[in-house]
This record gives structure tokens, sequence and C-alpha cells, in this order.
């Protein structure tokens, strides 16, 4: 499962960390707090989870656990902002 982010039809701002996201096309506005934001980021199509967590893991210098990652994409997924 490599998740692809949605890049499509969404107004997207950053503020310390945090994204702010208006999904033009469902008419909503979504929070993402730095952890779903930096997964989001990160979804390319290219890339696993667990290499999504290790990614994570080298830049903050800290063990980040797979199911955190995978806790986000659900997130993520619910909001409509990655597929599979």
């Amino acid at each position: 499962m490599k998740p692809k982010a949605r890049r499509e039809n969404l107004k997207v701002k950053q503020d310390t960390g945090e994204l702010f996201i208006e999904d033009v096309l469902n008419a909503k506005y979504i929070h993402l707090n730095p952890t779903s934001a930096y997964v989001w980021e990160k979804c390319d199509g290219n890339h696993e989870p667990v290499e999504i967590a290790q990614e994570m893991g080298r830049e903050l210098g800290v063990s980040v656990s797979e199911k955190v990652v995978a806790m986000a994409i659900d997130k993520l997924s619910k909001e409509e902002l990655v597929s599979f």
C-alpha cells in the first residue's frame, strides 16, 4: 500500500508545521497537525508507510512507529486527501 496525496482542488496554507487545507471540490476545511501534515507531504505514491515512518524518524532523530503513520494515513483517507 503506497498512498498518494491528492493535490488537485485544494488550497493549502502552512503555519508552524500545521496545514490548513480548503478542499474546494468537497467544500470543506481540514486542519492537519504537524504529524499528519508531514505524512501527507510524503505520500507520493512511491513509499510504503514504514518507509515514511523511517524517514520521519531520521529527520526527527527519534523512533517513529509505523502505527503513527498508519493513523495519520487513515485520517487523511477519511478526509479524501490520499488514495491507494
